[in-house]
């Protein structure tokens, strides 16, 4: 039970803050260079983007994390509760820092990105289970390999094992080490790429979705798949039924936050009673929708996540 009353999904993976700045070029080894324009991005890491967008659908959402006792801890905890979503188990330790990444661009627009590590692998397996046992009424457990793999999937085997909650985990990024079975999961999340090298494809096989979605379940033993596949849509496996979601067409602004928004969207349909397909389906208009504003977790007006009452109405501008 969250502090506001029952809770339909929970959330369980990082939260980091991005800080961005520009360089002529990337600095040589041992120099002290000028860099300007820095700012802190406002996105968070993937548990909290998920969290902020089910949370601006009018989702009762708790989110499950470790942070440090810092300015980016406090900035999570500010973009979460602000969209309405329970942080009570967003756990503070002073053992820890927040995950952090330094983003440089070069004049040419080029990037290097320094990622820290994730203030999650300090998370214990107790306090995993202690955060989902108190919110056991959640319909839906999303998690994701932003936070270490190993504790990603206890989370997700104690959701689905002991409390019988539909479990969603995202594979990105993918572990070099072995996923073993996947049983507990009801639907593994991934793009089109990520889908080839589970399946020890090469990242340029055109073999076609359906036989990547099959192989997969095939080989981990998941439920199903839901595979993004960029602007093209999304190919999805549910037991033994196959579909795929065209995309939408828009003048794409920010396409940061679009598979989260996805994830977030599909979930938010199936405790509003839709099917895997129905929820899916809407999940692609609305992450069309996002990628025609700018930023994640920004709450400026068209700007951000987006809240519900205009998801529908540009939904409803689709249809005149």
């Amino acid at each position: 039970m969250g502090k506001n009353g029952p809770i339909d999904v929970i959330v369980m993976n990082s939260h980091g803050v991005g800080q961005v700045c520009n360089v002529h070029r990337l600095p040589r080894r041992g120099e002290t260079m000028e860099a300007w324009n820095w700012h802190v991005e406002e996105d968070g890491g993937k548990g909290a983007t998920v969290s902020v967008a089910l949370g601006r659908l009018g989702v009762s959402t708790g989110y499950i994390g470790k942070v440090g006792y810092d300015p980016w801890g406090d900035m999570g905890d500010t973009w979460m509760s602000e969209s309405g979503v329970d942080t009570t188990y967003m756990y503070r330790d002073h053992s820890v820092s927040t995950g952090t990444g330094l983003i440089m661009i070069d004049d040419d627009g080029l990037n290097t990105i320094v990622d820290g590590d994730s203030a999650c692998r300090a998370l214990t397996v107790d306090e995993i289970h202690d955060a989902i046992a108190a919110m056991s009424e959640a319909k839906v457990f999303i998690t994701g390999f932003g936070m270490p793999f190993q504790k990603a999937l206890a989370g997700a085997r104690i959701a689905k094992e002991k409390y019988g909650m539909t479990t969603f985990c995202n594979a990105s990024p993918l572990p070099s080490e072995p996923l073993g079975d996947l049983g507990f999961v009801d639907y593994l999340v991934v793009n089109d790429v990520e889908g080839r090298v589970l399946c020890g494809l090469p990242e340029d096989s055109e073999t076609p979705f359906e036989e990547i979605c099959h192989q997969v379940v095939a080989t981990y033993h998941c439920n199903g798949v839901i595979m993004t596949c960029g602007a093209e849509g999304s190919a999805v496996l549910d037991g033994d039924d196959y579909f795929f979601v065209r995309g939408t067409k828009v003048k794409a602004v920010y396409t940061i936050g679009a598979g989260d928004g996805y994830l977030a969207a599909t979930a938010a349909g199936l405790v509003w009673g839709k099917t895997l397909r129905e929820a899916c389906e809407w999940a692609s208009k609305y992450a069309a929708y996002k990628v025609t504003r700018e930023g994640t977790m920004t709450n400026r007006p068209g700007e951000g996540y987006p809240p519900l009452s205009d998801v529908e109405e540009w939904m409803k501008s689709l249809q005149e």
